[in-house]
Parts: C-alpha cells; sequence; structure tokens
C-alpha cells in the first residue's frame, strides 16, 4: 500500500472521529433531550436515557424551566431530586414524613403529594396485616366506605385547616367499619375521644380486633420507651395514640351527638330514613360539623340537616376506582369555642348516655382500654392471639 492512500485513511477516519464528537456535543448542550420536560412527566429532573418524546419547548434558567403560558398550569413545581426524595419537611414540625407518591391524572396534570405522618402509617400497616387481606362481611370481598389512606389524611388536613380539629376535639365515624377513620384521627391530630360505631357485628368485630392490636402496639411503644430511658428527641407524630374506642349497635339508639365535635360518615348508600332520623339528632346537638359524602341539596334540602358548606375535596377507594366528592359543613346556629368547641368533661360537657360509658372507658388510659378491648374479642372470638405482658403493664403504670 502507498504512502499517499494511507494517509488518505487516516484522514477520513479523523474526519469521522471529529464528526461523532461534535453530535456528542451537540447532544449535550441540548436540554430537551438531556432532561425531560417539567410538564411531561412528574415535575422530576433527571436524565433521559430513553427515546425522548416531544416536550413543550422549555428553557433553562439557572436551576429553574420556564414553561410556556399554555402549559404552564400543568407543571407542579418539585426539587430535582423529587423522585429520590422519601419524605417532605413539614416547615412547622420539621418532620420528615413519608409521602403518598404523586398521582398523574389526564392530560398530564398531577395531584400534589400528601403527607402522612409517622404513626398513621404505624397504623395502617397494623390494619394491613391483621385485616388487609378480608375486607367486606369476612368474605374476601372490599368493604365498602374505604378511602385510601392519602385521602382520608386529606379530609383531615382540610378539618384541621377550617374546622380546628385537634387534641380537644371529639370525633364520631358512623358505620366505623374496619376503625380506619377513627384510628386515623387518634394518632392525626390525635384527638381527646375517637369513637366509631358499626351496625354490621362482622364488621365491628374486625375493627375491634385491629383496635386491639394498635392498642398493643401503643402499650409496647411505650414499654420500650421506659426500658431504655432514652432522652433523644422524637419526631413529633411519631407516638401512636390510643384514645379510640368500638361500638356495636344502631346510631338512632342516641338522641343527639353529644359530647361531639365532629360528626364524621362515610353516607354513600346509607338510607334516607336513617338520614332524617340523624338530621334531628345533628341539629339537636352541640355537635359543631359535619363531615360526609353527600352535596348541600341532598344534606339540607331533602334531609333538613341546619348547616352550611365550609369545603370540599375529591376522594378515592381503596377497592375500586370510585371518587366521591367529600363535604365538610357547619353547624349552623352553633358558634364553636376556641378548640373546636371543646369543653373538658369536668365542666359539664353535654353527652348522651349511649356515648358516656364509652368516654369513660377510653378516658382511663390504655392498659385499661386494652383490657376493655381484649375482652370483647375474646368473648367473641376466643383467646386474645397475645398476652399483655408485665413488664409493659408495669411500664405504663410507672408514668
Amino acid at each position: 500500500m502507498s504512502v499517499s492512500s494511507t494517509n488518505s485513511a487516516r484522514g477520513k477516519k479523523s474526519a469521522t472521529e471529529s464528526a461523532s464528537s461534535a453530535a456528542d456535543a451537540s447532544t449535550t448542550s441540548s436540554p430537551t433531550k438531556r432532561y425531560k420536560s417539567q410538564a411531561d412527566d412528574d415535575g422530576a429532573m433527571e436524565p433521559n436515557h430513553k427515546a425522548p418524546r416531544t416536550p413543550p419547548k422549555t428553557t433553562i434558567t439557572g436551576a429553574k424551566i420556564v414553561t410556556p403560558a399554555s402549559t404552564a398550569k400543568l407543571a407542579v413545581e418539585r426539587p430535582s431530586n423529587a423522585r429520590r426524595t422519601l419524605g417532605v419537611v413539614d416547615e412547622e414540625k420539621g418532620a420528615d414524613y413519608p409521602v403518598v407518591a404523586k398521582k398523574k391524572l389526564p392530560f398530564g396534570a398531577t395531584k400534589e403529594p400528601i403527607a402522612i405522618p409517622p404513626n398513621v402509617q404505624s397504623v395502617y400497616s397494623i390494619i394491613q396485616k391483621y385485616t388487609g387481606s378480608i375486607g367486606g362481611n369476612g368474605n374476601g370481598g372490599g368493604i365498602y366506605g374505604e378511602l385510601t389512606a392519602g385521602s382520608m389524611q386529606k379530609m383531615i388536613n382540610l378539618m384541621v385547616e377550617h374546622t380546628g380539629l385537634s387534641n380537644d376535639s371529639r370525633f364520631i365515624d358512623v358505620g366505623c367499619g374496619l376503625a380506619k377513620p377513627s384510628l386515623h384521627v387518634a394518632q392525626y391530630p390525635g384527638v381527646e375521644f375517637s369513637y366509631g360505631i358499626e351496625v354490621e357485628h362482622v364488621r365491628y368485630m374486625l375493627g375491634m380486633s385491629n383496635l386491639e392490636q394498635v392498642l398493643k402496639a401503643a402499650l409496647k411503644e411505650e414499654a420500650h420507651r421506659v426500658e431504655v430511658s432514652t432522652k433523644k428527641e422524637e419526631v413529633e407524630g411519631s407516638k401512636i395514640g390510643h384514645k379510640c374506642i368500638l361500638s356495636y349497635g344502631d346510631i338512632t339508639e342516641a338522641k343527639s351527638f353529644d359530647p361531639f365535635t365532629h360528626v364524621y360518615m362515610f353516607d354513600v348508600g346509607m338510607p334516607p330514613r336513617l338520614f332524617h332520623k340523624m338530621s334531628e339528632m345533628f341539629n339537636k346537638s352541640q355537635a359543631a360539623y359535619l363531615i360526609c359524602y353527600h352535596g348541600p341539596k341532598t344534606m339540607i334540602d331533602d334531609y333538613g340537616f341546619n348547616i352550611e358548606l365550609v369545603t370540599q375535596t375529591p376522594t378515592y377507594m381503596t377497592a375500586s376506582t370510585e371518587c366521591h366528592e367529600g363535604y365538610i359543613y357547619r353547624h349552623v346556629g352553633i358558634k364553636p369555642i376556641k378548640g373546636s368547641n371543646a369543653r373538658n368533661l369536668t365542666f359539664g360537657t353535654p353527652c348522651d348516655p349511649r356515648f358516656s360509658d364509652a368516654w369513660k372507658i377510653c378516658r382511663t388510659g390504655v392498659y385499661k382500654l386494652l383490657e376493655y378491648v381484649s375482652g370483647e374479642v375474646q368473648k367473641e372470638w376466643g383467646e386474645s392471639s397475645k398476652r399483655v405482658t408485665r413488664s409493659a403493664s408495669r411500664a405504663w403504670d410507672s408514668r
């Protein structure tokens, strides 16, 4: 081979390498090829190693993305490492709470992530472990009326914001089922008295089984805390709350909703005659707020509740893709006292006889409450799965 032909081949190879390097540099410098658009997925900024879809034209300025006005409403600002973030920081509490994943909606819109406190996560894990796969009336079907944990947290957040739901509020769940809402508010915001009533006996017993396991976890947690005598600062919201009790029976056995400040019911499927009875009970009680899933026309015009709408939000079910609008109402004519119209039992809060015994038991502490709940479960279903240990009982008594 001649020298001239060798030089020609080397020149072609060098030209090919130069063209390849130029193409790589062009790809690296193009932000729309290296990163997904914020409106393209869920707002996360990550290298796009797959063939990119055609995104809206964007401009990168520093660390921010400027999206055209036509897609600005679909974009949600999130940190660059959002997809790898395990929690969100509550600005007031400084707690790193676990997050329900952001859900993508049609046309690229997204739902804001919902922060769920650690103790609420623990309680839902306990419920899932013991009764999560049973469902319905114990026949394997999904129980009707169960919201997702994120939807329930969203409703509770609105109650806290608009109704002052707090640790001196009293909450009743009419038709409590497996007791998820009742146990949820006992954790966050940690109400003074959480009460659930259920007319279906099997569902009531499933709820009592869940309550028993949650109380055992609370007692075990307290025993461990006393044994280690730790002085470390705890994350607020990490302690499992226990001020919750369930009852089997018909809500119409009561004459009013006293002493409760918040009346909650997943009322989809409840018969009209029950609404008429409950409207009489609610109107004569001191309960300041009603939370349900029927609109103002039905609740006010058809059933006669003396209420006015405060706010509303869509919610989603666990066993299906059903969406039901949740409504929060204010009792007209009842002026809430600071702390959600809450007054201590010592100062004579009105209380219907149907609820008085449960309130007294709930105020005795976690150990006595666990004894009562375990006794009820044992009467129906035999021996409880685990006895309360002496160390756990001593730990609680030493408080």
